[in-house]
């Protein structure tokens, strides 16, 4: 393991990760963010291409890239989990993401 340096963002509260090539794909939970990341070639720094935040993306904790497409789970904790009272509404979701 080693440590990678970032440049332009962060990945704070960085939740579920994906890795295609030196394309990196980041949810970062409480932000409601996407972010998504261009490592070096050694793998020692990377650098933030874009980001999307959206509170539809509802406290996203896991996301995928499927054909092309960047899926991405929309947890609910904020609606009866360890982020908020209340109760998630059924059935859970999964968002598609588009522009990353």
């Amino acid at each position: 393991m080693r440590r990678v340096a970032l440049h332009g963002g962060d990945v704070t509260h960085g939740d579920g990760l994906e890795l295609a090539g030196r394309t990196l794909w980041v949810a970062h939970n409480t932000s409601q963010t996407i972010s998504r990341w261009r490592l070096t070639p050694d793998g020692g720094a990377a650098h933030l291409e874009h980001q999307v935040t959206d509170p539809s993306l509802q406290i996203p904790t896991t996301l995928v890239r499927d054909r092309g497409r960047l899926l991405v789970v929309r947890s609910q904790f904020d609606k009866g989990g360890p982020m908020g009272p209340g109760t998630p509404e059924a059935p859970f979701t999964v968002a598609e993401v588009r522009g990353l």
